[in-house]
């Protein structure tokens, strides 16, 4: 029997989650115009979409060229610095969705991730019923613009969602989007820097160091091993697969950052000039000082000043051996 044929067998029932940020759900939309890029291309435009699910208000909603873990990554922490973070994420199975950097990004965020199953669109709704409303509204209104452009796409989305949809009355919530996002109960959590939603954003892999230069090859470049850890026989390294200007070398066992990593640069190795290499200090355990130690010496001290007789009967034989 297919999966299919299975789910469809299963009830369907409606839900809404009791607090606000505790489920956001996340999809992409294929518009129904096509623009033309600088390069002369006709491409169809991605509105990535996060939509709070008790609120229904949109946390962030950008269009794209494309829909790849790279764009979807960049709507998501936009949409995590203006809302804050959520407790789950609901998203289709899609490959933007389970590429490796998204899925360690929310695990180390601490945002849970839950699929649709297969084949049941209708587990994401809502974003559904909002698409109607993007391509019933939004694009309606932009029926008679022929120089359609990606800027203008995303400035009339925003401002049809800053000033009409989070506006508008929700006949099934009863108020308005954002009056129900401000009325709670809230469990956003402060959301990190920037920098640290890059950081989380990214892939570990391992690669074997060549010993004859200290360097390791990473999506066809050679980045420089510091000669701190030249003993390494293989490496551990962080980075996005869209960003090799930030790859840092990880400690394999805390899960740490240990150093940042730079490309070779050949051109100013070129000069001949080379740094002694410094000798690798393994710290050795420090030495007990010789006698009792203090605070044996203190006990003994203190229990003799109690006068009492020992309590244990010396063995003769053995103290005379």
């Amino acid at each position: 029997m297919l999966a299919r044929d299975r789910l469809e067998k299963l009830e369907v029932r409606s839900f809404e989650v009791e607090h606000v940020n505790a489920l956001w759900h996340l999809d992409f939309h294929h518009g129904s115009r096509k623009l033309l890029t600088p390069n002369g291309q006709w491409i169809t435009p991605m509105l990535l979409c996060v939509l709070d699910d008790r609120s229904r208000v949109v946390c962030h909603a950008q269009w794209f060229l494309d829909e790849t873990a790279r764009s979807l990554i960049h709507g998501l922490c936009q949409a995590f610095q203006r809302r804050g973070l959520p407790r789950a994420l609901m998203t289709d199975n899609g490959a933007a969705m389970l590429a490796e950097e998204t899925t360690a990004g929310l695990l180390a965020l601490g945002v849970l991730h839950q699929t649709t199953l297969p084949y049941s669109p209708y587990q994401n709704a809502k974003q559904e019923t909002f698409w109607a409303r993007i391509e019933g509204r939004v694009m309606a209104m932009l029926e008679g613009e022929s120089n359609l452009s990606l800027e203008l796409l995303n400035q009339a989305t925003h401002a049809w969602i800053e000033r009409e949809y989070h506006h508008a009355h929700h006949s099934e919530l009863g108020a308005t989007p954002l009056k129900r996002y401000l009325a709670g109960p809230d469990v956003r959590r402060e959301c990190p820097s920037s920098d640290a939603l890059r950081a989380a954003f990214r892939i570990d892999v391992t690669r074997a160091q060549r010993r004859s230069d200290g360097t390791v090859s990473l999506a066809g470049t050679r980045l420089e091993i510091p000669s701190a850890y030249r003993h390494l026989e293989r490496v551990q390294l962080r980075y996005a697969r869209w960003d090799l200007s930030r790859v840092d070398l990880i400690d394999a066992d805390r899960g740490s950052v240990l150093c940042p990593l730079r490309p070779l640069d050949k051109a100013a190795n070129a000069d001949g000039q080379r740094r002694r290499l410094d000798v690798i200090n393994v710290e050795q355990p420090p030495a007990s000082a010789p006698g009792i130690a203090p605070l044996l010496r203190q006990l003994l001290a203190e229990h003799a000043a109690t006068g009492l007789p020992p309590a244990w009967i010396p063995a003769d034989w053995q103290e005379e051996a």
